[in-house]
């Protein structure tokens, strides 16, 4: 019409849109909600230009679908099967079986992957497989277990491309695997059905609920998607899809609500399994054709080929024609149920008033909500309505249109999502019907809306809230309803509502994960519903925790639908709280509160009448009284015991509903009970259906009604909330007491948003404050017994139980119940009192720790009666106790565990296998631990948001920094923040390098040197740590001095170098992610990966993996797994540079210790696998109670093997694969039949079993086999040649010696090395260096040790206990059945090693086998040597002055000297242009001290100088007991030092690092050099230089001297110099003194670190109180003088010398050493000291 035309246009196109978006009695209020209305703005613009161009008022006239008809011959034949087979039996079924059932018998082939919630259809396949179920095509359709979801896409893919009929269920990231196939599978028309129950995607955080982003994540795909709302639609929609796909070609997403649809079991009517024949016999044709199209070489074809731009769009529209057929097709398949049952469907479904102005549009369970709503308001609903979406993909708009009420009369439209799209402006249910209402110019009002998320409760009272909404002047839009947003007021407020049908009967059972309450009632749910009329619906809620969760059971039955898929919030009419513990724990209105008006309330206790007047909290008897409830009390427990079930109260509580309810006469409900009991536990032998049946029958017997004085508890007043606020000895912070108190007492929903994070990432020590107090009965220790080895603290699933060490002014301060004992161990102890202490109100009650416990010092005691003897408050004060972990080697078992545990009162399952390993890395690494933790037990367990049992060091904030991401990428996940780090680090390095040229000029001294010294050290863990906390406030003070300064400033947090550790399940490591662990350790980058194998997927239910072993009975592998268990560990060490190692943490402690210690320290890739007893291993008897002893039992059979492979032993020139688990004891098969999952086999399939189970045995002896071969290449290698070369083959004078050791720590181990070591450096023939276990047959040891000298060296465990790799070999050795002379001939000697503390058993186990072996006839060569922990060196003084004894009885000869320099054991490199602050080197286990008075107390004529000597200890953690003495640290005095660095010609003040070459140098040693020092440093605090030299110093000296002083130096060591060494010695001379005498022998540094002797300390006794003087310790100290015997000069010790002069204000280093004193009982008694 030209410019004016299309002005004239435009105008009234604005016009319109203008006016449509303000319209306030339909628009949403807000601008957004406006363009929302429509779509966009630019949509209402597009109605309001076609109504111009239209010339046309008010709504389009609306196309109507067409009619679908049904082939009549097919009607007919559908009509026919359903008079012949019948419309199918009512029962009880969850939507995840029923379809389940659809998929396995419409499909050839099903492809599978264990991911919640999908996983039980899987589960139910494999079971009918394995049963030998036919399918519709007369075959056992085949299950396959694929790696992982994309695996099982991709195998789908396949067998469908090759006319194959395959089938595969997933969810949520499982689906989103899947898309890529997806793709090809729509893209290539070919058809098959997927079967999901849809799930969040995880994202902020993971999450296992329902909801329906998983769906909408894959709507582009071209699959059409078919949405079930019901369990019966479940059923029915699978048959459905099958059908439609066949018929249109377009594949099919089947899906229903996760958990809300899957999980829930309702009484549906199924199909006859003859139906399904019926059905694909009239489906041939399509069966056919699809079979026509696959891939054949007899009609070849090719499939998936690449095209170019020319035609690639022409062919994706060709598709075209399929999808819109799609609608019709699904149609007619509805028409097929209809005629096979009588059910009817739609595309989609209307329900409400036939002119309805308010409209719900909903997809999914939501929908029974909704329609239950309408129901219950009948005629009041005269306005209101709602669409169920059905078939969402395609979207028909026709059918969506056609399924309204008149467009005219609608006013506002609601669209409920169960999803939520944040970057778009509304979620595409919301688009589609947004642009379908558009298009007929519907002016509604449109918001959207979202619900349910995760499964969060969608309930009557929250429907009622958006018709509210709707009907309002302004609808809020967007909105949420079910929570209460603060931060975008998005959310609705809503009540609670009782929508139920009439006469529909609603119940509540709070049970404990584990007890049996949901397997009891779910039995319930199948004997109402199978033997009633009633119709039953159960739904079971958890909380985040494990087996030792809280369940929430809700059951309805009534004689109408039930309809509304949500939890009883009001209108109970039965509610049963079976653990008692939960009526103190949760607030009363959330566990009584849904109750009606005279409900029944049942009570799980012990409690009388009175009694529970002072046990039930004050506001649950309120509660009570005001709905004058009717009470019943049982003591479930004990009836439980008397019968011998066990913990397991399930059946009995089931008993006392039927007896209560009336659902069904008793008698006729126990009955049925009873059956139930026999079909579910048939698979557990008869004496367990009989203990059920018993209990069964006792719980009449033990019900009880309650008498309680109803008005009195209704008049009672309290405050919920302060009456439920925990007690606490401090306030926590807000973030505690306001989100996660709500948290742990399942009030999460009462969160409102402004208290979440939007990312997700959550504070951690969370578990700290839970308190579950869930245990009925927690350890405690007899102190008398206790040895104090920490193996129940280590074994501890929970962290629960732990030892502490206390000082004596702490003692003090203790509870009166606190019994502790003197800390026994060494040095490191003294002045300590340890007690192991249990929390009662963490502890589960698992009972690992009392069956660990080497001596039997634990035993169960009841909870209450433990907090009663004032155990929480023990546990209470020892949480102030300060932790004193860093006196010990956290690399060792009983050094790890004086740390604190960085992991704790975690949600595992009671008994837990894995988290013994997971708390083992915290308390070794955690201050600067990172972890990728792969999707399963271990992220369930390790990071649930509310229970992060993750922790803060106290001390320094530092702790776990736990990521996870997915279940399939973990590797990659963990490599990415590897390589993340290191380059982040490598920036930092750059950074300090630039500061350091640029900007060195302007920094302190001290931050210069740290900054040089992180350049050299910064790669080691330990050593960076101490760095960045030294550098950090050096760095705060000096940023803003330099731009480059300010720049390392920033990168501060990277000054660490982190320990970065993968956790995961077997079946992430074998399975879906054994990819990414391939490359992550391929790439030869020092990844740290911890595999804890179940052997099961756990964490959705025991599924098998590939680390299921043969002939085990999992979940997909119902048959018993035909496999042997992949070798992971092999794969890995296939790479010959990847650390591996197999440990079981409860079968050797020290092995597990040293593996993880290893594999941290190694530079290169490292694997760990641990062996993790798990609670679907289904243990009889024990359950979990005795995991520690499963993991002894495993190794000693050969079922789990222990081994080392450590590359880093190759370059050494050792074999590195060490094993250690060297003899196999056990009897497997006796192993194996303690597990249900293999003694399950035996009793279904007695053949197969014996097959499977005998193939497995012989596996694990070959293995065993394989492994000792592989372990015994270069055996002598590997202990002793590789310590010098050609040692085995030595040629000696003297008898060969074979050294069998007994260590526990490793120790003993290490100087066994030691030794055979010093024996190759006299030519001593070594022939074996093993365990005495090795040696335990013996045969084996006379064998071994025929013409050999046997050399035992043994350590003793605690109160004269073996280590535990010599226990085989006293067991052998002490048996009464041994010969009398069976050793005779047999020579040997023996070193001892123990701690003289342990006075009544000090080294007995060393003095038992030496006993024991003289009384069989061995001939001892030599007096026992004793390594005594209490000496000035250790161990080493003993085995110092033993060794020449041992070399006279063999006649050994002297070392081989060829006169030459031997090579140094330290390397040194200086430093150029660097300045070193001067940091006193510290030796370790001390602490520095300052001096506050050196006084000398004799007058000065007085020939003897007696000083009081006192050193401060205020702020210093320096406890000792009475008797006590401390070790001083002398220096040697400055001018000595000047005249020593000059005569050497050293540069003092030269800054050099020293590196040990050597592994035997001192730990003394290592320790003062991870630091760069000075020659003036090393001379000072180190070297024993002007100490008195041995003889052999002269030979060292010799090797650097001229000819002439060598010549000098050797005849004063040899005999015929002897008179002139004693001249020499009687002038008192010094190492420094010989080396002025013959000034040509000067050493290099290197060698006088190698040679000269370390300062030692000298002891002296405490001469105070720290009672009486604290802050201080005192001593009296005489100053060590005389005269030398040739020169009459007067000499001073050097320890005297240094105090002598030594200034008030100098701090010194110090340790306590234990006093020896045996102190009378009555501290009044008199003694003298």
């Amino acid at each position: 019409q030209g410019a004016q035309g299309q002005a004239s246009i435009i105008a009234r196109v604005s016009f319109i849109a203008v006016s449509l978006l303000t319209r306030p009695q339909k628009m949403a209020s807000d601008s957004t909600a406006k363009a929302a209305v429509v779509g966009l703005a630019g949509a209402a613009a597009g109605a309001a230009v076609a109504l111009a161009l239209g010339g046309r008022k008010g709504c389009a006239k609306v196309e109507k679908p067409e009619k679908v008809e049904l082939d009549p011959r097919i009607a007919a034949a559908l009509e026919a099967a359903r008079k012949e087979v019948g419309e199918g039996k009512w029962g009880p079924d969850d939507g995840a079986t029923a379809a389940a059932w659809v998929a396995y018998q419409m499909s050839d082939n099903a492809f599978i992957f264990p991911i919640t919630p999908s996983t039980l259809l899987s589960e139910m396949c494999d079971t009918w497989s394995a049963g030998g179920v036919q399918n519709a095509f007369e075959q056992v359709t085949k299950i396959t277990q694929l790696q992982s979801e994309a695996g099982a896409a991709g195998s789908m893919h396949g067998a469908l491309a090759v006319g194959g009929l395959s089938t595969t269920f997933t969810a949520s990231q499982g689906l989103l695997l899947m898309i890529p196939n997806m793709y090809k599978i729509a893209g290539e028309l070919i058809p098959c059905v997927m079967h999901i129950a849809a799930r969040a995607v995880a994202g902020q955080a993971l999450s296992i609920f329902g909801d329906q982003n998983d769906i909408q994540a894959v709507r582009s795909t071209g699959f059409a998607i078919l949405f079930g709302s019901t369990v019966q639609e479940a059923l029915d929609f699978a048959l459905v899809s099958h059908i439609a796909t066949l018929r249109s070609r377009v594949p099919f997403v089947h899906t229903f609500d996760g958990f809300r649809t899957s999980h829930e079991i309702q009484k549906i009517q199924a199909f006859p399994k003859e139906v399904f024949s019926k059905v694909v016999d009239l489906l041939a044709p399509e069966i056919d054709a699809h079979r026509a199209r696959g891939l054949n070489p007899n009609h070849p074809h090719a499939r998936g080929t690449a095209q170019c731009d020319d035609i690639y769009f022409q062919a994706v529209e060709a598709a075209n024609k399929y999808y819109l057929e799609v609608p019709r097709h699904v149609e007619e398949a509805f028409l097929w149920v209809e005629k096979l049952c009588g059910r009817k469907y739609g595309l989609f479904e209307y329900a409400g008033a036939k002119n309805a102005k308010y409209l719900i549009v909903i997809m999914g369970s939501g929908s029974g909500v909704v329609e239950e709503y309408l129901e219950k308001l009948g005629d009041k609903a005269s306005d209101i309505g709602m669409v169920k979406v059905r078939l969402y993909r395609p979207w028909s708009e026709k059918h969506f249109l056609a399924a309204l009420p008149p467009l005219s009369g609608i006013k506002a439209v609601a669209v409920c999502n169960k999803m939520k799209d944040p970057a778009s402006h509304g979620e595409p249910l919301f688009l589609d019907v947004c642009a379908t209402l558009q298009r007929v110019r519907c002016d509604a009002t449109i918001i959207n809306g979202r619900y349910g998320l995760s499964s969060k409760d969608f309930t009557p009272g929250m429907v009622e809230a958006i018709y509210k909404n709707l009907k309002s002047s302004k609808p809020q839009h967007p909105f949420t309803v079910g929570l209460e947003d603060d931060v975008t007021h998005l959310s609705l407020p809503y009540g609670n509502l009782n929508t139920v049908a009439p006469g529909t009967k609603q119940c509540i059972f709070w049970g404990f994960g584990s007890d049996g309450t949901v397997g009891a009632n779910k039995n319930t749910i199948k004997i109402i519903a199978q033997n009633t009329p009633l119709y039953a619906q159960g739904y079971f809620k958890y909380d985040a925790l494990k087996s030792g969760g809280v369940t929430i059971s809700h059951l309805r039955f009534g004689p109408a639908p039930i309809k509304g898929s949500y939890l009883i919030d009001s209108g109970c009419d039965y509610l049963a709280i079976h653990k008692k513990e939960y009526i103190a724990s949760f607030f009363a209105d959330l566990l009584i509160g849904p109750l009606a008006d005279g409900g029944t309330l049942v009570l799980n206790c012990p409690w009388s009448d009175a009694d529970l007047e002072n046990e039930l909290p004050a506001p649950f008897r309120k509660i009570v009284g005001q709905k004058k409830l009717k009470v019943h009390a049982i003591d479930a427990s004990a009836v439980a015991k008397r019968t011998g079930m066990g913990k397991l109260i399930n059946n009995i509580m089931t008993a006392v509903f039927f007896e209560l309810s009336g659902v069904l006469p008793t008698e006729q409900a126990l009955a049925l009970l009873k059956d139930a009991v026999k079909k579910t536990y048939k698979n557990k032998g008869d004496a367990i259906v009989n203990q059920n049946i018993k209990a069964v029958e006792a719980a009449i017997e033990a019900l009880r009604v309650v008498q309680y004085p109803a008005d009195a508890w209704a008049s009672i007043e309290c405050d919920m909330e302060s009456f439920y606020a925990k007690k606490r000895s401090q306030e926590p912070g807000q973030y505690v007491t306001e989100v996660l108190d709500k948290v742990q007492t399942m009030r999460g929903h009462e969160l409102k948003v402004s208290q979440m994070e939007a990312d997700g990432c959550v504070p951690l020590s969370q578990t700290h404050y839970a308190k579950r107090g869930v245990a009925e009965c927690i350890p405690v220790v007899d102190m008398d017994k206790c040895i104090q080895c920490n193996v129940c603290s280590a074994i501890c699933p929970h962290a629960v139980i732990r030892p502490f060490l206390l000082s004596a002014a702490e003692l003090l301060k203790a509870p009166k119940t606190w019994d502790s004992r003197k800390a026994t161990g060494g040095n490191a102890y003294a002045g300590l009192h340890y007690r192991i202490q249990a929390s009662p109100q963490d502890c589960t009650g698992c009972e690992v720790c009392t069956n660990a416990c080497p001596v039997g010092a634990l035993s169960m005691e009841s909870r209450l009666k433990t907090i009663a003897d004032g155990h929480e408050s023990n546990w209470d004060y020892a949480m102030t106790v300060p932790n004193r972990g860093k006196r010990f080697d956290a690399n060792t078992l009983k050094g790890s565990q004086f740390q604190d545990p960085l992991l704790e009162f975690s949600g595992a399952c009671e008994g837990c296998g894995e988290t013994p390993y997971a708390k083992l890395v915290t308390q070794m690494f955690g201050k600067r631990l990172i972890v990728a933790n792969a999707t399963g037990c271990s992220s369930i367990w390790g990071g649930t948001a509310g229970w992060v049992p993750y922790a803060k060091d106290k001390a320094t904030g530092k702790g776990t920094a736990w990521g996870n991401s997915l279940f399939e990428d973990n590797a990659e996940y963990g490599l990415g923040q590897f390589m993340a780090v290191k380059q982040r680090r490598k920036l930092l390095r750059d950074r300090v390098e630039a500061a350091l040229a640029r900007a060195g000029a302007s920094m302190s001294s001290d931050l210069k040197s740290r900054l040089e010294e992180w350049l050299e050290f910064g790669e080691d863990g330990v050593i960076s740590e101490r760095l960045s906390d030294e550098l950090g406030p050096l760095l705060d003070v000096e940023a803003k001095k330099a731009k480059e300064i300010n720049e390392v400033h920033r990168l501060k947090d990277m000054f660490t170098k982190p320990s970065m550790w993968m956790f995961g399940g077997d079946g992430w490591a074998n399975d879906i992610g054994f990819g990414g662990i391939d490359h992550a350790i391929a790439s030869g980058n020092p990844v740290k990966i911890c595999v804890l194998d179940t052997e099961v997927y756990s964490n959705t239910g025991g599924q098998s993996s590939k680390a299921t072993p043969m002939g085990a009975v999992a979940k997909f592998a119902q048959a018993g797994r035909d496999q042997k268990k992949k070798d992971l560990g092999a794969m890995a060490m296939a790479y010959q540079h990847v650390y591996v190692a197999s440990v079981a943490i409860g079968a050797n402690y020290k092995q597990t210790v040293e593996a993880f210690a290893e594999a941290e320290r190694y530079n290169g890739p490292a694997l760990l696998i641990c062996y993790a007893p798990c609670i679907e291993h289904r243990f009889f008897k024990t359950g979990l109670s005795a995991m520690s002893l499963d993991m002894r039992d495993a190794v000693e059979c050969g079922y789990w093997p222990l081994y080392r492979f450590n590359p880093a032993l190759t370059k050494e020139g050792k074999n590195p694969f060490l094993l250690d688990s060297k003899k196999v004891t056990g009897d497997v098969m006796k192993f194996l039949s303690r597990q249900n999952r293999y003694a399950q086999l035996v009793r279904s399939s007695p053949a197969v079993a014996e097959k499977l189970q005998g193939q497995l045995s012989i596996h694990l002896k070959e293995r065993h086999a394989a492994l000792r071969a592989k372990a015994a290449e270069e055996m002598l290698a590997k202990d002793v040649s590789s310590l010098k070369d050609g040692l085995a083959k030595a040629k000696s004078t003297c008898e060969p010696i074979v050294i069998a050791f007994g260590s526990d720590t490793g120790v003993t181990e290490q100087v066994a090395k030691k030794f055979a070591g010093l024996c190759a450096d006299r030519g001593v023939t070594v022939r074996r260096v093993c365990d005495l276990d090795e040696l335990s047959e013996l045969e084996e040891l006379k064998a071994t040790c025929q013409d050999a000298l046997c050399v035992v060296m043994c350590s003793t465990c605690g109160h004269g206990d073996f280590p535990q790799n010599s226990g085989l070999f006293w067991s052998s050795l002490s048996a009464a059945s041994v010969p009398p002379k069976e050793l005779e001939g047999l020579r040997f000697c023996s070193f001892a090693m123990g701690d003289r503390s342990y006075h009544d058993s000090f080294c007995e186990a060393a003095h038992m086998i030496e006993k024991r072996m003289l009384d069989l006839g061995a001939k001892s060569i030599l007096e026992m040597g004793i390594g005594d922990d209490r000496d000035e060196d250790k161990w080493e003084t003993g085995f110092s002055a033993w060794l020449p004894k041992f070399w006279a009885a063999i006649k050994a000869p002297e070392p081989e000297d060829d006169g030459r320099p031997r090579a140094a054991l330290f390397e040194l490199q200086y430093h150029e242009g660097t300045y070193q602050t001067p940091k006193q080197i510290i030796p370790p286990g001390t602490q520095l001290l300052t001096i506050t008075e050196n006084k000398r107390m004799t007058p000065s004529e007085y020939e003897r100088d007696i000083r009081h000597f006192s050193l401060s200890t205020e702020g210093m953690d320096f406890p000792f007991d009475l008797g006590d003495a401390v070790a001083i640290y002398p220096e040697n005095l400055p001018e000595d030092v000047d005249e020593a660095l000059k005569f050497l010609e050293l540069d003092g003040d030269r800054v050099l690092s020293v590196r040990c070459t050597s592994s035997n140098v001192s730990e003394r040693h290592r320790r003062a050099f991870d630091q760069r020092v000075t020659a003036r440093q090393i001379l000072t605090t180190m070297l024993d230089l002007f100490g008195r030299p041995p003889k052999s110093f002269c030979s060292d000296l010799a090797r650097f001297a001229s000819p002439a002083d060598a010549k000098a130096l050797l005849r004063l060591c040899s005999p015929q110099g002897a008179e002139e060494w004693t001249a020499l010695v009687d002038s008192c001379p010094t190492f420094f003194d010989l080396m002025k005498k013959f000034p040509s022998a000067k050493l290099p540094l290197e060698q006088l670190l190698s040679t000269v002797p370390l300062l030692k300390p000298r002891i002296y006794s405490i001469a105070s109180d720290a009672h009486y003087a604290p802050g201080k310790v005192d001593f009296t100290v005489v100053i060590n003088q005389w005269k030398a015997k040739a020169t009459d000069q007067l000499k001073t010790g050097t320890c005297t010398k240094f105090i002598q002069r030594a200034a008030v204000g100098k701090k010194i280093p110090c340790s306590v050493v234990c006093g020896t004193f045996q102190f009378p009982a009555e501290d009044t008694t008199p003694m003298v000291m």
